[in-house]
């Protein structure tokens, strides 16, 4: 994999606040051990024999962006309530 600049933001995820939150969750799950829902090329030691998957955040970041940029990752959106009845009480200094 090489270094990446521009990241493609699926409709689904509507903003980039939202897929850097998705992305970073994806990314703690793979180094824990989580399969990876796209194809990974595993790194080569010098000898020329495929390394135990890493646990750097770098590899397993570029992965999850890449999942989260195909759509391969579900996540849901928190519901939000809104109160009418919110009492304002201001802050004495005194």
């Amino acid at each position: 994999m090489g270094q990446r600049t521009v990241v493609h933001i699926p409709d689904e995820v509507a903003n980039k606040y939202r897929f850097v939150v998705v992305s970073g969750k994806r990314c703690e799950q793979l180094q824990r051990g989580a399969f990876p829902k796209v194809e990974v090329q595993v790194p080569m030691n010098k000898l020329g024999q495929a390394q135990e998957a890493p646990r750097l955040a770098s590899f397993w970041g570029q992965v999850a962006i890449r999942e989260v940029e195909e759509g391969r990752i579900a996540f849901e959106e928190p519901e939000v309530i809104v109160l009418d009845n919110i009492l304002e009480v201001p802050i004495s200094v005194e």
